[in-house]
């Protein structure tokens, strides 16, 4: 591993962010939408970022302590004006993706505005890739408990090759909220652009019974894959 990465992964920086992300409390924060269609007006979208990993080659340590500092520190920032809802890192086995953000902001360019104060982002070492997401059931931002950080899964629904049809796309959606109200799934975010379709958060880390959970959905039966990785937040985001 580089420095770099070693950098980003230390426990202690990250849980500085997730504390904050974990604990914000936005009264008029989206919890349930059935499609864009049912949400009431909004000056704001709801975006779920992955940070990826961008350029390599920084090595000098304590430079990348003081990036890190300003890292949590925009965190705090955008937690403090009520922009940001969550946040945490991730464990993608190709080390690509290094963690997930999810913010309220008009657009995507405003979105990018927001990191432009995170010498990580500015300077290419990670990349913002957002999409516009819906909130079928929002990760917790109350009765969180800020003394720690615990590990749970991110499960990801890609996107099938083939469109769906109207009458499988509403039979996924019925199943999703089945397994949401029912099964092992705390949390639930559509992604309407890029390769992931379905995000869903479980405290259960058995990655076969998740899998084997989703593998009725059409998307799955025809062939989309499901990702499911190493997900940490602090205590209570996930219900």
């Amino acid at each position: 591993m580089t420095v770099t990465t070693r950098i980003l992964w230390r426990a202690p920086v990250w849980l500085a962010a997730l504390v904050l992300a974990a604990c914000a409390t936005v009264s008029d924060a989206p919890d349930v939408f059935a499609s864009r269609e049912a949400r009431a007006p909004s000056r704001d979208e709801m975006w779920f970022v992955y940070l990826e990993s961008g350029k390599k080659g920084f090595t000098e340590r304590t430079a990348l302590e003081a990036m890190q500092r300003g890292h949590v520190a925009n965190f705090q920032r955008l937690f403090g004006e009520k922009k940001l809802l969550a946040a945490g890192p991730l464990k993608d086995p190709t080390d690509f993706k290094r963690g997930i953000v999810i913010v309220k902001a008009p657009s995507q360019q405003t979105l990018a505005e927001y990191f432009k104060p995170d010498e990580y982002v500015r300077e290419g070492y990670l990349k913002l890739n957002a999409a516009p997401a819906l909130v079928n059931k929002a990760l917790a931002t109350e009765g969180i408990d800020s003394s720690g950080v615990e590990e749970v899964r991110i499960v990801q629904v890609m996107r099938s090759d083939k469109a769906l049809s109207s009458a499988e796309a509403a039979a996924q959606r019925a199943m999703l909220q089945r397994l949401v109200d029912q099964g092992p799934f705390g949390a639930w975010y559509t992604l309407e652009s890029g390769p992931v379709a379905e995000v869903l958060f479980s405290r259960n880390k058995d990655d076969r019974v998740l899998q084997t959970a989703l593998a009725a959905l059409p998307a799955v039966k025809g062939g989309a894959p499901v990702a499911v990785w190493g997900q940490w937040f602090a205590k209570g985001v996930l219900k």
